[in-house]
């Protein structure tokens, strides 16, 4: 998705809330420079052809820059993970017992993208989980996903956020039980970019002890321009399923033509675009196939 004039004002608010957040006491002369850094940089490219996520790479390697630091939000992923493996027998419970798992194991998967640092909502997931109601899901294609499922031998899975990471292993699991034969392949970014899952992250849940796990890019989102050879195997192969977690993948591959295969995206509304893009309000859930 090529980048609307409701991200540059969104990509200039994330550079001042991201290193106030990292560091309280940041000067507002060190904001602004990031921010100057940000409007050069602008200015050196032909914005008609990037791609929201492209342009959030460039924010969050800026914010890099200036701290100093190669992963910022190092530390925020090691408590996004253990906040929500603190749930995780729980919440495995609540999918075994219900009366649909899969349907149950998709919210679950969904609520995890709440914890989101970029988010433009309130982050309060444990009151996500114990006030779902069915209804919150205003875009609702399951019946689509579970026809496509059946069909299928393969799923890949675009993995979105730490934490969020683990109540994928969840849906992953729940397809494991009921799905066998299926092959299930998530991906992870190929390094570190705000708190989006890594392969530090998938180990440290247990989730490469289950399933295989490859590496796209490191921008918020898929630079497909930059993917592996491994990463299009799978991608573009024909007949099977991609499930695409959270705003960021849905940005990067909303406009690309997969033919012969079979779309879904997962996520959370988090800013005024996708209310515009999918006519729903901010906080909604959304699955939806792609047409």
């Amino acid at each position: 998705m090529k980048l609307e004039p409701e991200c540059i004002g969104c990509m200039f608010n994330q550079i001042h809330k991201n290193l106030s957040f990292i560091n309280p006491n940041i000067s507002r002369k060190t904001i602004l420079g990031a921010q100057k850094k940000y409007m050069e940089e602008l200015n050196k490219m032909d914005i008609d052809d990037w791609a929201a996520p492209t342009a959030g790479k460039l924010v969050y390697h800026i914010i890099s820059d200036v701290l100093g630091i190669k992963d910022p939000f190092h530390s925020l992923k090691i408590k996004y993970n253990k906040l929500a493996l603190e749930y995780y027998d729980e919440v495995e419970k609540l999918i075994n017992k219900a009366e649909d798992p899969l349907f149950e194991a998709i919210i679950v998967s969904a609520l995890g993208n709440t914890l989101d640092p970029a988010s433009q909502h309130k982050v309060d997931l444990i009151s996500d989980l114990k006030n779902f109601n069915p209804k919150n899901l205003v875009i609702n294609d399951y019946q689509e996903f579970q026809k496509s499922i059946k069909k299928s031998e393969q799923i890949l899975i675009l993995g979105d956020n730490a934490g969020e990471i683990v109540f994928d292993k969840l849906l992953i699991l729940t397809l494991i039980k009921l799905y066998p034969n299926l092959e299930i392949i998530y991906t992870v970014r190929g390094g570190p970019i705000i708190n989006d899952s890594t392969i530090e992250d998938a180990n440290f849940i247990g989730l490469t002890d289950i399933v295989k796990v490859i590496e796209s890019t490191d921008a918020p989102g898929i630079d497909i321009l930059n993917t592996s050879e491994e990463f299009n195997s799978y991608f573009y192969s024909k007949g099977n399923i991609i499930l695409s977690k959270g705003q960021g993948n849905f940005e990067s591959i909303v406009d690309i033509d997969i033919p012969e295969k079979d779309v879904y995206y997962l996520l959370k509304a988090k800013c005024p675009l996708m209310e515009k893009l999918f006519n729903v309000n901010i906080g909604d859930l959304i699955f939806k196939k792609k047409e």
